[in-house]
């Protein structure tokens, strides 16, 4: 892990400005959440904003996704692609993944949403798993090993739930490309795990470099299988999954979060 990446002043300004655009964003997508509501919909909502800010939806075109964000209703864990026939109701939660590109600097943040009055057991699952990444960046800086990261989650999580925490996916470097290193586990690797993951966990990351965590948390086992669009990752038991993401940029002695609603 030789390749993260540190950012120079200009470049880390366009992180903040991307990270405010996409900031707004979600704002503006939770505002337009409502049943009825189409998930296509609330793409084109998204792609007309951050175009109309003078930045780019950076995950369409990605990898032939042809989407600016992804949906993710229920037991959709991630990846969800927005569709006409994808409609919100009442009860629903849903998972929202938006990705800005602007001056060339790239932010990743996402939300899990309620749409109209849910269950209890759904609230909870939200506030865990946005609670898990607060939890995360507590007393992360510069040097801070890339595993402390899924440290702090796993433990947060073990302690106040019986949920349990998505493996197959990774936090990541974001700048310059939309996914960069390091890979960022969110859990503890186990102790027979693979040579690279231990390697990854000892990294540390330096002054200027930008990350993004992102806690994907379910209601039932970890678990997922992806559906036939090949792209959208769904509970094996089809219990409820929640996702919370920002970006950061790492400082001497602490970080900054670009991707917060009140930039």
């Amino acid at each position: 892990m030789k390749n993260i990446k540190v950012y120079n002043t200009e470049q880390l300004d366009n992180v903040r400005q991307s990270g405010k655009i996409l900031s707004h964003t979600l704002v503006l997508l939770q505002e337009s959440l409502r049943s009825g509501i189409s998930t296509l919909e609330l793409d084109r909502i998204a792609e007309d904003y951050i175009r109309s800010s003078g930045a780019e939806p950076s995950f369409q075109n990605y990898n032939g996704y042809k989407y600016s964000i992804c949906t993710s209703i229920n037991e959709e864990s991630i990846h969800g692609m927005p569709r006409k026939d994808k409609i919100l109701k009442d009860g629903d939660i849903i998972s929202i993944d938006v990705g800005v590109r602007f001056n060339g600097m790239c932010t990743d943040a996402a939300r899990t949403f309620a749409i109209g009055e849910i269950s209890d057991e759904a609230k909870h699952l939200i506030q865990i798993t946005e609670q898990s990444f607060f939890e995360a960046i507590r007393g992360l800086k510069a040097m801070s090993k890339v595993g402390d990261i899924g440290e702090r989650i796993e433990n947060y999580i073990r302690v106040n739930s019986t949920y349990s925490i998505v493996d197959r996916y990774f936090g990541h470097g974001v700048g310059e490309k939309v996914h960069e290193d390091p890979l960022i586990p969110n859990f503890i690797p186990p102790k027979k795990s693979i040579p690279k993951l231990k390697e990854i966990v000892r990294t540390r990351l330096p002054l200027h470099s930008v990350i993004a965590i992102e806690p994907m948390i379910n209601m039932g086992v970890k678990d997922l299988k992806t559906a036939s669009d090949k792209w959208t990752a769904i509970t094996v038991d089809g219990k409820l999954a929640a996702h919370y993401e920002n970006t950061l940029i790492i400082l001497e002695n602490g970080v900054e979060v670009v991707t917060l609603t009140n930039n």
